[in-house]
């Protein structure tokens, strides 16, 4: 049973990443990098999606208004999440 679980587990890991940096050619976003970078670096998202968010330092039953942005690249999706007008978060998922 336990092997099954391991088994699961590193085909989920395989599906979705979340990172600390993104490389976007020559040039590398981190966590705490503005917006308005990510667009220069990366242009307009494909979708951009509006959440609340539970951000470290916030009471449990707080939440912060933020936005998921979705680029779209060579059989994976990128997504930037963005609140206060910094990333939080990037994820990768692959198709």
């Amino acid at each position: 049973m336990r092997r099954h679980l391991i088994y699961l587990l590193l085909l989920v890991s395989i599906f979705a990443h979340a990172a600390t940096s993104l490389r976007v050619g020559n040039k590398v976003l981190t966590v705490g990098d503005s917006a308005a970078r990510v667009l220069q670096l990366m242009g307009e998202p494909s979708i951009r999606a509006f959440k609340q968010f539970q951000v470290g330092g916030m009471p449990d039953n707080q939440l912060a208004n933020g936005e998921e942005w979705q680029y779209l690249q060579d059989g994976k999706t990128i997504i930037v999440t963005v609140v206060g007008g910094r990333v939080v978060n990037f994820e990768t998922v692959y198709d």
